[in-house]
């Protein structure tokens, strides 16, 4: 293999040794160019949609002063203006003054050197006009999120998620906002799908849009939307809808999925020549001799129907999973946290084994002495709207094979062998499909060491864009232990020891995949199980990242936890490097409070991006 060259466009932006090569496949070639890495949101007050004036009590005044997390990010390069970069997050400033997390809106008009942030319109203090007329305000819905965002030619960007009460009435909806004058103006938000009050049975999540914007097709400017559906009992489904007047109605909402049972994390491309692509996981099940896979459909004909499902690639899962030390404990402390806007719901694994797919303290304990977030394997695809080739590529992350070991404690990766735990390293592995059908996948940047996870890919203009997080960085790495765990130091309480060393790393291609050309984004490595949530006893690190190019040119996005204040929490013994800063006092009967300075930095989980050229 022959080394690549990496530059930075700014001489001394990163310190020396900041940016790491990685192995490619076969020979690479070519270089890719990273600007320093910044935060995308910001600690300044954010801005209301069309420059409105907030109201008092506007949940959007403690925004950027609070300092709150964010999570979940997405981002899109104007197709038009590509000097214009948005991305959106989980953010979780209005859980102050509104009660819930809302969806976040970033813009920049200098290729993402500077960010202004606001919030999508309709959250429950805003009472501008944009606000009143949302369907979220008018159902009284509290929370949203699950963002993604995809542009079309016209300067018109979509910006999709979901939206639910933690409390009954539930009302989940997943909804498209539209924004104009390359997303300088908000015009409106629509409902695509809806569920009921109840708080079991149909809940929309997981999200995934693309626009048509094909040189060659008869549906350019079409808006593709996709999301999961989960109905109880393994019986989810990937739920599809369409628009052909910019986003202003959708189509009802249609199963895409058939044949599997098990189903979650769509992604949607679209060729030159407007044919529709959703692949989708599959996840493994005693149902029906089900294995893990990722799945895919496909339309010709803009969406109005679509192919029975076929097998893309075969994988084993990399998902996280552990056993709690008090079950019962840890799930009423989940489902306290969610109705508290103060973390995700986490359910058992789907594919490991153990009834925790995080881990922290108190009653987030584990029995391995891990502290960890929740992660599990998710396929991602993209075409070139652009080539004439109309192939399409895949990436997605699993175990390599033949890294697999007995664990060593309940923490556990890769499928079981009978009642046997095991571990095993995670991978980021692409393929193409072309017309002789899926290439084998192979591993995009193979390296001895490092755990691979996140990732997505782009392609327009013939160039291939990717990235995911890594921890190859990681002082204490082993394929038995979390990122950011060293097992092999224990504190008296049985916890693992901190440890910084997860990055973000990108990859370019001008090939069409046969070669790539591999940095590192993030210039400083973080602590990525910092305990935010769950009343600062868990981690959640949110469950993707995203990249998103025009040509050359490409904007990255992931969670970051560089500028979190930490601390010690005077309430459990043992995992003090996972401990943010917080404040409690103690009463006489031994109660703690609340943590009263929720606004210095302990929960300050941030958004970064990088700029690359490749």
């Amino acid at each position: 293999m022959r080394h690549h060259k990496i530059s930075l466009i700014a001489a001394g932006a990163i310190a020396a040794g900041a940016l790491a090569l990685g192995s490619a496949p076969l020979s690479a070639q070519g270089s890719t160019v990273v600007k320093t890495d910044t935060p995308v949101t910001v600690d300044v007050p954010y801005v209301k949609a069309n420059s409105r004036a907030p109201s008092p009590g506007d949940a959007i005044t403690a925004c950027g002063a609070n300092r709150r997390q964010q999570n979940e990010p997405s981002t899109a390069v104007d197709a038009r203006t590509p000097s214009v970069v948005v991305a959106g997050s989980n953010d979780y400033c209005t859980v102050q003054l509104a009660g819930g997390t809302w969806a976040g809106f970033y813009r920049s008009t200098n290729s993402g050197t500077d960010w202004v942030n606001s919030l999508l319109p309709g959250y429950p203090t805003d009472t501008s006009p944009e606000g009143l007329a949302s369907p979220l305000h008018q159902r009284g819905i509290g929370n949203a999120g699950d963002p993604v965002q995809a542009w079309d030619l016209q300067g018109r960007l979509f910006y999709m998620g979901n939206a639910f009460n933690r409390v009954a009435p539930q009302n989940g909806s997943v909804w498209v906002a539209t924004y104009d004058q390359d997303a300088a103006n908000y015009v409106r938000t629509v409902i695509v799908g809806k569920a009921g009050p109840a708080l079991s049975g149909r809940f929309n999540d997981k999200t995934a849009i693309e626009v048509d914007r094909g040189v060659n097709s008869p549906h350019q400017g079409s808006v593709y939307t996709a999301w999961s559906l989960f109905q109880g009992n393994g019986n989810n489904s990937i739920q599809f809808a369409r628009s052909t007047d910019h986003g202003a109605t959708f189509s009802h909402p249609a199963k895409i999925s058939t044949g599997s049972k098990d189903v979650q994390f769509a992604d949607i491309a679209v060729t030159s020549n407007g044919t529709v692509y959703v692949a989708y996981r599959q996840f493994e099940s005693g149902r029906g001799r089900q294995r893990a896979a990722i799945q895919y459909v496909v339309s010709t004909d803009g969406g109005a129907t679509f192919s029975k499902g076929a097998t893309a690639a075969q994988f084993e899962a990399f998902d996280a999973a552990d056993s709690a030390g008090d079950p019962e404990a840890a799930e009423e402390a989940h489902d306290q946290a969610f109705e508290n806007a103060d973390g995700p719901e986490s359910e058992a694994a789907e594919a490991s084994v153990g009834d925790s797919r995080d881990c922290g303290s108190g009653p987030f304990a584990c029995k391995s002495g891990f502290v960890f977030f929740r992660h599990a394997s998710q396929p991602r695809i993209t075409a070139d709207p652009k080539s004439a080739s109309q192939n399409v590529y895949l990436v997605y992350d699993a175990i390599v094979p033949r890294t697999e070991r007995v664990s060593q404690t309940t923490y556990n990766t890769a499928d079981p062998q009978g009642t046997t735990l095991r571990v095993g390293q995670g991978g980021i592995y692409f393929a193409t499909l072309t017309g002789g059908g899926w290439s084998t996948p192979k591993l995009l940047a193979p390296f001895p060491r490092g755990h691979q996870f996140f990732p997505d890919i782009n392609a327009d203009g013939g160039v291939l864009h990717t990235l995911w997080h890594d921890s190859r960085n990681d002082p204490a790495y082993s394929v038995q232990y979390p990122p950011g765990n060293n097992g092999a130091v224990r504190d008296a309480a049985g916890f693992a020891a901190a440890t910084r060393g997860l990055d973000t790393y990108a990859a370019s291609s001008t090939n069409s995949g046969t070669d790539w050309a591999i940095a590192r984004l993030s210039g400083n490595s973080q602590m990525p199980n910092y305990e935010m949530f769950g009343d600062r006893r868990v981690p959640f690190h949110g469950d993707y990242n995203y990249v998103s190019s025009v040509g050359g040119f490409a904007y990255n996005v992931w969670t970051d936890t560089r500028q979190v204040a930490p601390g010690d929490d005077p309430r459990y013994l043992g995992g003090e490097g996972f401990d943010v800063h917080q404040c409690r006092t103690q009463t006489t009967a031994g109660v703690w409070s609340a943590d009263t300075c929720p606004n210095e930095g302990g929960l300050d989980q941030d958004i970064y991006g990088a700029a690359t050229t490749g």
